[in-house]
């Protein structure tokens, strides 16, 4: 077709919905000055929207300075799909996810073997399949809302990751420029929606699926990962209370992973769901809101959480600014507004300032005398004394302890109580093993001929865990009055 034919043919399709008083021919596009009714301009241009997509382009609705007018591009060339990738990242994923449950559950269930049939099978219906039902779902709902606006989008990519959650989500290829401010609040808030009415359900039955664990024997967290609970998941445990002293159960960790995943794509930045919804919302000035949410995320990396750093780094590089719809001069209703607020509020009970955290290795204790630190002992007599030893870190430790101040010809003996005084010195390792206490004993043998007096002496101690470069020094003084 001849250019003079092709404009011909773009005045013709724009004139059979509005009027056109003139026509301005670029390199780039055809400018297409229109008459339009304000009233029924969001309609008129989405049949014009439909009608030049079938003839292979694409029309950009522009109000400025009192005049409307069309800008027509040509539609780029469709790219072939190829199924095969979705697939092949489909299985990987599973795969990944898989791994995770099986270590996850062989975890909850204190097994010490990990490839075995049983924990395969819990693997998969326990963690694997309620995260990639979440998942899924939440892409899904994206793909449906989008076909309903008329718009080509890719089936699902999913992004296998390593364990302990194994997927870093999923995401589908919008081929087609949003139509307008609608389609980019329902696309963007129709995945995040999707996925978290199935998590709800999900983490209803993984806190019930907990209600009949067995609490494991007390293990040092030290290494471990933990998990902080969003306002949302907060209140599933007010239905269902979390037991004392058991782990979350893999089913409830999926549901976790599901709500983190909604908060996540909820933030008001570039290309993200919440950015899609930003957009709709604020239009131009969306890009400031993207800009904060950056700022926002490095200073929760910085002093919280440096997960958060990731995203700000990605939000930045795949860009603050968010791509205009076609149609970007009409109003929203009320319905959008209403979807955009409470898509906020699905952010702020979904959100976690610290999501995952491991336990530090803490090598620490305290000291604490049986009665009094203080006794009454005769001139070759023998004075005791008791204290208990609690271990008050995340790890196993020895304390070392030995009594110091002891007057010339005077001697002492610490050992645990109970225990022979055979070996014993006025020195000992003692091994603590994590939120757990030991009593320990004190002989002072006071020579004979030792004049009436006070005699104040000092019991050091100090441990450090294995990994621990601090060492963390405990001294406790103690009485011994001769008479």
């Amino acid at each position: 077709m001849d250019q003079a034919a092709e404009i011909a043919l773009i005045k013709s399709s724009v004139g059979r919905f509005f009027t056109v008083y003139d026509v301005k021919v670029s390199y780039e596009s055809v400018e297409v000055m229109i008459s339009a009714n304000p009233a029924t301009l969001e309609s008129d241009f989405e049949e014009l929207r439909k009608d030049m997509y079938s003839k292979g382009y694409i029309p950009i609705l522009d109000y400025t300075k009192g005049e409307y007018s069309i800008n027509v591009v040509r539609k780029p060339p469709a790219v072939k799909r190829r199924i095969w990738i979705n697939l092949i990242l489909l299985f990987a994923t599973f795969g990944t996810t898989i791994y995770a449950g099986m270590i996850l559950y062989a975890n909850y269930v204190g097994s010490t073997e990990l490839y075995t049939l049983d924990v395969f099978v819990w693997g998969v219906v326990l963690f694997a399949f309620p995260l990639m039902l979440i998942l899924g779902v939440h892409e899904l709902s994206h793909f449906y809302m989008s076909k309903k606006h008329g718009l080509d989008a890719s089936l699902p990519y999913f992004i296998p990751a390593p364990p302990i959650i194994g997927t870093f989500g999923a995401f589908i290829s919008m081929r087609d420029p949003m139509p307008n401010k609608k389609a980019l609040i329902d696309i963007g808030v129709a995945g995040p929606l999707g996925g978290l009415l199935v998590s709800i359900p999900i983490a209803l039955i993984g806190l019930l699926l907990n209600q009949g664990a067995t609490p494991h024997p007390a293990l040092p967290p030290a290494g471990q990962m933990g998990v902080n609970l969003p306002l949302l998941f907060e209140a599933f445990l007010w239905l269902i209370p979390l037991p004392a002293d058991v782990a979350l159960h893999p089913t409830a960790f999926a549901a976790w992973v599901g709500i983190f995943v909604t908060a996540i794509n909820l933030l008001p930045g570039g290309q993200l769901d919440g950015g899609h919804i930003a957009r709709g919302l604020l239009g131009k000035n969306a890009k400031f809101l993207s800009f904060v949410t950056v700022m926002v995320l490095f200073v929760l990396g910085v002093f919280f959480y440096t997960g958060w750093l990731i995203f700000a780094f990605l939000i930045g590089v795949l860009g603050l600014a968010h791509p205009a719809p076609l149609n970007d001069v009409t109003k929203l209703d009320a319905k959008r507004i209403f979807v955009g607020v409470l898509a906020l509020m699905i952010l702020i009970a979904s959100f976690v300032f610290v999501p995952i955290y491991i336990v530090p290795d803490v090598a620490t204790f305290d000291l604490e005398f049986q009665g009094s630190n203080e006794t009454t002992v005769a001139a070759g007599g023998l004075a005791f004394f008791y204290l208990t030893v609690n271990n008050t870190g995340t790890m196993n430790i020895t304390v070392d302890m030995d009594v110091r101040g002891l007057p010339a010809g005077w001697g002492a003996l610490i050992y645990v109580a109970g225990n022979s005084t055979a070996n014993s010195s006025d020195s000992l390792s003692l091994n603590v093993p994590y939120d757990s206490t030991a009593t320990v004993a004190i002989e002072v043998l006071v020579p004979s001929g030792q004049l009436p007096g006070d005699t104040s002496l000092t019991l050091n101690a100090s441990t450090q865990g294995m990994g621990v470069s601090a060492t963390t020094q405990v001294t406790k003084s103690f009485m011994v009055q001769v008479v």
